[in-house]
């Protein structure tokens, strides 16, 4: 069970926050929008259980994981996941949302700063750099996705702070893993679904900024097409290597980037309600929630057949 696998919860969230936006801009049912978050739900605590029982039997198994720089960036999906759940949980209990974000933006700060020590601390191959590094430090753009709805002393200057960390280091990182992409030896096939995560940052700084400003101007304008733009790249390039690799648990990487792609083009059509923006952002959700319920059967079914990988 790869620690990796906490990237499902996410996926499921992020559709969940693009239903309930859709829900919103088309005047439609949230009945969506809660399934999916409620499967999150149960997703999560069934994956805690087997990690934790992973944990104590295979203990070594994990620390390896966590020592070696291919896997330790996938540890960041765990605090992902305690900063999107209350997105889902403020609607059940707010104290219990409240308490888990802010444990989630504890770590995941803390996180960050532990990784980057690590990458200047110990020298790094080019080869080592691969779209999983995005996860642990661009991962604090998901602190003010719902921090921003908690009524928290000083909200709006962690959330901030948060934006101030995930879009600098998204323009060092991209930076570096397009240039390790150009330049070094490509990724192996089992990994390429992973290079949707490249889409991530650009989508969540889009997202913060307009929670933050609560506008659409150049700077937002900029982010979205751009995101859209590499998104066609990636994405063009990922439909190719799921034709011929067969379903790996590492497909679950698509998820959460294309929804988080989907809800920029979702806000976007409060600004731009044209015909064309409209159906743009329909098409991803629609695309998105195939998708997820398709990893979603895929995965139980591995499950139940003990044929995962």
């Amino acid at each position: 069970m790869p620690v990796s696998i906490f990237g499902s919860v996410m996926g499921l969230c992020g559709l969940s926050f693009a239903w309930r936006n859709a829900a919103t801009l088309w005047k439609i049912t949230e009945l969506p929008s809660l399934l999916f978050g409620y499967v999150a739900i149960v997703a999560f605590i069934a994956l805690c259980i087997c990690y934790l029982y992973k944990f104590a039997k295979y203990t070594s198994v994990v620390l390896l994981e966590f020592r070696t720089p291919a896997t330790v960036c996938f540890f960041a999906t765990i605090i992902i996941c305690l900063l999107l759940l209350p997105g889902v949980l403020i609607r059940i209990n707010l104290l219990t949302a409240t308490v888990m974000w802010c444990l989630g933006a504890i770590l995941m700060l803390l996180f960050a700063w532990y990784i980057v020590r690590l990458w200047i601390d110990h020298r790094q191959e080019p080869d080592d750099s691969m779209p999983a590094w995005v996860l642990p430090v661009v991962g604090t753009l998901d602190i003010p996705i719902i921090g921003h709805s908690l009524s928290l002393p000083g909200i709006r200057e962690i959330s901030m702070l948060a934006f101030g960390i995930g879009s600098i280091s998204s323009l060092i990182l991209l930076t570096i893993i397009i240039s390790r992409l150009i330049f070094q030896t490509p990724l192996p096939k089992v990994l390429q679904p992973s290079l949707m995560i490249l889409t991530t940052p650009l989508a969540l700084a889009f997202t913060v900024y307009h929670q933050l400003e609560g506008k659409y101007d150049i700077v937002s304008g900029a982010l979205f097409y751009f995101n859209i733009f590499l998104l066609l790249i990636l994405g063009s390039k990922v439909v190719l290597v799921t034709i011929s690799c067969p379903f790996k648990v590492t497909w679950w990487a698509i998820s959460f980037p294309l929804s988080a792609v989907t809800i920029p083009a979702l806000i976007y059509c409060q600004h731009r309600s044209d015909t064309f923006h409209q159906l743009f952002a329909a098409s991803l959700l629609v695309l998105v929630t195939f998708l997820v319920i398709y990893l979603l059967i895929m995965t139980i079914f591995k499950i139940i057949t003990k044929t995962y990988a």
